[in-house]
């Protein structure tokens, strides 16, 4: 078992971070930018068909794409250096996935005709393509081309921004314009990313075989309704909303969690690079110890992150959004809570992941998508819009409780100091003070405190952080290490 090296693997990891976050924050920081241009030039109604058209797609390519992407990624991260291996999982991939869209295509011709639904036809074609680009981007990612992987992402974000300028603001064409804007993106992106990793000289019909198909399914069905209830707990906001108000109203609610996009555009980017080091990394000795350390640090930051947003949300509302989603407001705070719930689980799930616990990991989260859609129903008739976000919350929150005690009793030591909860949650109480308030200058006063807590919690972490970032001397002396699985 190999000894896990601190300095290198955290300047991997912060590496592969921002390689990947080129890519993938830019593009959500422009589109969080066309906010005023979407709230502007966009109805209530529009912006939520758009939005529940979105979430509609979400949960049919979780059922029809049988996670295979997340199963390519496992089995390509490891054999990285074999290239009949990597022959083998690639071919099995996507021979798999074309009969997989193929056989969806006539079941979507077959049922389509009964459902009545606006813009149907973007059910069919937005699952292929984007079961197309994560097929790609999970490819990119085993192979360890993080920065065609990002690359790719960015060019399918891009020309999904630069489209919906074009056809909303500029030619004025409408919501069935927006719609084909997300179609062309992800095309355009996994064309990008299949030629840059030359992906085809990894295919070969003859290297398809069961056998392959069997393990890849292995691992990825079980993660069918592990994701299935994610997107349940996703969509189950919008559907209610939907169902039992109106689509007007699911257009407020998709500008309020808009905000918080910012924040998972952060988390996400590095998640991606946490779960390859975690996935390299966790057998190693010493391994589980620098998971747990850096567990705590992570958490703050990016629990100090998540106030700061909400600090700052008095100040940046009014400049984003039109005054025809005013009420969108309130509802903020209660989406930045549930998405820092969301990334707690985040950082756990790597561990489920090495550990090939598909299964036990679907188990958690179809509870959560229970208290989630239970708690939408049984809360929307008394608060209205405000059940989404507090029913979203209560679901992640489930999750993160069940899994941090899950791993503590069967995988390894996950744990937060006191003292660190405390204050962060001191931050928050501060943050939502100014927040809620409608003087000016407490609000500023609560932003100054926010932000000079953030740095005082967070300067050792940023500070080693800093120290692992600079250019390491080249030591030729010491042979490569195999990665410890």
């Amino acid at each position: 078992m190999a000894s896990i090296d601190n300095t290198k693997t955290n300047k991997a990891l912060f590496k592969n971070t921002g390689i990947i976050a080129i890519g993938q924050i830019s593009t959500r920081v422009i589109s969080f930018l066309l906010l005023p241009l979407y709230t502007a030039l966009l109805s209530q109604e529009d912006y939520g068909i758009v939005d529940l058209l979105t979430t509609y797609s979400g949960l049919i390519m979780v059922i029809v794409g049988l996670q295979i992407n997340q199963a390519v990624f496992r089995f390509l991260v490891t054999c990285r250096d074999d290239d009949e291996k990597k022959t083998g999982v690639i071919s099995t991939v996507l021979t798999s996935t074309v009969v997989i869209c193929v056989v969806y295509a006539i079941l979507f011709a077959i049922v389509s005709p009964f459902i009545r639904i606006s813009y149907i036809w973007y059910l069919l074609i937005h699952v292929i393509v984007s079961i197309f680009l994560q097929t790609a981007s999970g490819i990119a990612r085993g192979l360890g081309r993080n920065g065609d992987f990002s690359v790719g992402n960015f060019i399918s974000a891009s020309v999904i921004i630069v489209l919906n300028v074009l056809f909303i603001a500029v030619l004025r064409l409408g919501v069935e314009s927006m719609l084909w804007a997300y179609i062309i993106g992800p095309v355009i992106g996994g064309i990008y990313i299949m030629m840059r990793c030359r992906v085809l000289r990894w295919f070969s019909v003859k290297a398809t075989t069961k056998q392959e198909l069997k393990t890849i399914l292995n691992y990825s069905l079980p993660l069918v309704p592990n994701e299935l209830s994610w997107s349940v707990i996703h969509a189950s906001d919008r559907m209610v909303v939907s169902w039992f108000l109106n689509v007007a109203v699911n257009g407020l609610i998709a500008v309020a969690a808009k905000f918080s996009t910012i924040y998972t555009a952060f988390f996400s980017v590095f998640n991606t690079s946490w779960t390859e080091q975690v996935v390299l990394h966790y057998k190693d000795s010493g391994g589980t110890e620098y998971i747990n350390e850096m567990f705590s640090k992570v958490i703050t930051f990016f629990a100090s992150l998540a106030i700061g947003i909400i600090a700052c949300m008095p100040f940046v509302f009014p400049v984003f959004v039109n005054a025809e989603f005013a009420e969108s407001y309130g509802a903020i705070p209660f989406y930045m809570i549930a998405v820092f719930f969301n990334a707690v689980v985040g950082l756990l799930s790597p561990i489920y992941l090495i550990n090939n616990e598909t299964k036990q990991v679907a188990i958690s989260t179809a509870v959560a998508a229970a208290v989630n859609l239970g708690t939408d129903i049984a809360l929307i008739g008394f608060i209205g819009m405000y059940a989404a976000p507090v029913s979203s919350i209560l679901a992640y929150l489930t999750i993160s409780i069940w899994r941090v005690i899950d791993i503590n009793r069967r995988h390894c030591r996950i744990s937060m100091p006191l003292k660190r909860i405390v204050g962060i949650l001191i931050m928050l109480a501060i943050a939502l003070t100014g927040y809620f308030s409608e003087i000016l200058w407490v609000r500023i006063v609560t932003l100054a405190v926010v932000v000079l807590i953030t740095f005082a919690v967070n300067l050792p972490f940023l500070k080693s952080l800093k120290s692992m970032l600079k250019k390491e001397k080249p030591q030729t002396d010491t042979p490569p290490r195999e990665p410890g699985l």
